[in-house]
Formats: C-alpha cells, sequence, structure tokens
C-alpha cells in the first residue's frame, strides 16, 4: 500500500480540509499518522471508534497534561471526528500518534514561550537556543498510512493550498532570523488579539493576498469559525 502524508498547518480550517482529504483515501490506507503526543493514542482511538464522546476525550487529554489542550480540542476537531464518521461508516483505519512523550512537549512548550518573550522584550533572536526548540516540521511517510504533517515528504504528499502561517512555517530546516521575527510578530499582532487561531490566520493572510484571505473567510464565517468581518477590525 502507498504512504500518503497530508501537509496542513495547525488550523481548523485545515483540518477540515485534512478530514476530506482522509475520507478520499480511506480506500487506499489501512492507517492514520496524527502528530499528537503518543500518551494521548488511546483516548483519541476510542473517540474515534465511538467508544467516547467529544467531551470526555477532552478531559481525558487534559488529565493526560497537555499544555494547550483548549487550543488542540478548537484545532482538531473537525479531523477526529471525520475520523469517526469514517469508522462508523465501516472503515477499520487504525489511529496511531507519533509525536514526542507529553513530559518532552511540556518542557518544548514552556521554552519556547520563554524564547518569544525573550525576542519580544530585548529584540535578540539567539538562533541556537530556537534550534532546540523548533523542531522538524516533516515526519517520514510510513507504508499504508496517510501521515499528517507539517511538511511534505515524498512523492505522495498532498499539501494545503494556501500559506502556511509563520508559526508553522518555522523549523529546524527553514530556521533564520527573519522566521523567528516574523514568527513572533504573527503571536503578538494577530494570535493574542483575536478569540481563536484561525481568526488570527485569516487576518494575518488578508495582508499576504486578499483574494485568497476572501476564499477562506467565506467559508470560515458560514462555519462560524470568526465573527462578522465588521466586529473583527482591522
Amino acid at each position: 500500500m502507498p504512504a500518503w502524508v497530508l501537509a496542513a498547518p495547525r488550523l481548523r480550517l485545515a483540518r477540515l480540509w485534512a478530514a476530506e482529504q482522509l475520507a478520499s483515501l480511506a480506500d487506499e490506507v489501512r492507517g492514520v499518522a496524527l502528530p499528537y503526543p503518543r500518551e494521548l493514542e488511546t483516548p483519541v482511538r476510542r473517540f474515534v471508534q465511538g467508544l467516547i464522546g467529544w467531551e470526555e476525550l477532552v478531559a481525558r487529554v487534559r488529565r493526560e497534561g497537555l499544555p494547550y489542550v483548549d487550543v488542540w480540542s478548537w484545532t482538531e476537531e473537525p479531523l477526529l471526528r471525520g475520523l469517526r464518521s469514517l469508522a462508523s461508516s465501516g472503515y477499520e483505519l487504525r489511529v496511531e500518534c507519533y509525536g514526542p512523550p507529553l513530559a518532552e512537549e511540556a518542557r518544548a512548550s514552556w521554552e519556547l514561550t520563554r524564547l518569544i518573550l525573550r525576542v519580544r522584550v530585548t529584540g535578540r533572536v539567539e538562533l541556537e537556543a530556537w534550534r532546540g526548540v523548533v523542531g522538524s516540521g516533516s515526519a517520514p511517510a510510513r507504508e499504508g498510512f496517510a501521515t499528517l504533517s507539517l511538511r511534505p515528504a515524498g512523492p505522495r504528499s498532498i499539501v494545503w493550498g494556501y500559506p502556511f502561517p509563520p508559526s508553522d512555517a518555522l523549523s529546524a530546516e527553514t530556521l533564520s532570523e527573519e522566521g523567528v521575527r516574523a514568527m513572533v510578530d504573527y503571536i503578538f499582532r494577530y494570535v493574542v488579539t483575536t478569540s481563536n487561531p484561525d481568526e488570527a490566520y485569516l487576518r494575518w493572510l488578508r495582508g499576504v493576498d486578499a483574494g485568497l484571505a476572501s476564499e477562506l473567510e467565506e467559508l470560515a464565517r458560514t462555519l462560524g469559525l470568526v465573527r462578522r468581518e465588521e466586529e473583527q477590525g482591522p
């Protein structure tokens, strides 16, 4: 069986896209590899199999100690509900999580926050310190699986067709002072001033490509992911 890679940013809109891609690949793969900490594999599987509900899944993820559980639940819900729908339709896709352990994830999240604040306060970018926390954005393709990743890998990669936000464009392979400053600027100009990651992304995208932003904003408003344009501000 072929190995597929779905390259998409950590946005609810992109996870909805990924769910649609997985539905189209369901006859060609036997499993799905997700970039979540490995401790989440069992509760995620139980949700996909219909054994627990969404609220219980989020509660279990919170008890496991995921440091950003609210953002995680907002972002990943469309994808996991899509997998659950495939399972209820008779597709037996094995779900595996290939992310780092939760303790390592928590340490990296704390260190990343510290580095972001240091750039914000001092204006200095210590690239070697950043190299230790941004990690690689790609995951190895696995035969018979569709792997969700930030980067394409191999010939059977399907890439989300919009620009990636600076927060997801940065990796060990692309690390630069310019990239770090773009990420920090994105976080403080857009992420901390909006109600969810998708709204932040769409505001940023307006300045990058107004046409693409308009396409996505229409879908986002339909899905209730952003407020009305007149309420969002500049």
